[in-house]
């Protein structure tokens, strides 16, 4: 049995946005990948591909919380994608009052892993293992 997608208009609208101010600031251009990829971009310049990036949505201030924390699922795809294509992967992040991005993966004695996850919705699935990243190596993106 396959997972309900949660994603909703808002959160694509909300990653648009987002992708928008990324390829304003890095002269590039995204495009959003499929499902199958995990992450949701792919950033490209004169045609040829750069980067790829995560993008996420808080509602809460950028630091409400000591870390960052992803799906550990997510930090393997992007390793994967970074050791098959050579190019980098970062995460894109819009809280409240900023926007920020980091590299993902990060070198490993910059994180620390968990089980944690979203409880909001009553799926059992959203409960895994997390990878926690210091706010500080967030760079700022200038929103």
């Amino acid at each position: 049995m396959s997972r309900p997608l949660y994603e909703s208009q808002t959160d694509r609208d909300n990653e648009q946005r987002l992708a928008e101010l990324i390829q304003s600031k890095h002269s590039c251009v995204l495009h959003k990948l499929p499902i199958k990829l995990s992450l949701d971009y792919m950033a490209t310049r004169d045609g040829k591909a750069v980067a790829f990036f995560e993008m996420r949505q808080r509602k809460n201030k950028m630091h409400a919380y000591p870390t960052y924390m992803i799906s550990l699922y997510k930090v393997m795809m992007a390793n994967n994608l970074t050791l098959t294509t050579g190019l980098p992967c970062f995460l894109a992040v819009q809280w409240r009052d900023a926007a920020g991005v980091c590299n993902l993966p990060q070198e490993y004695d910059e994180q620390y892993v968990q089980m944690g996850g979203l409880t909001s919705r009553g799926d059992p699935q959203d409960i895994e293992p997390m990878v926690h990243f210091a706010m500080d190596k967030f760079m700022s993106l200038g929103a």
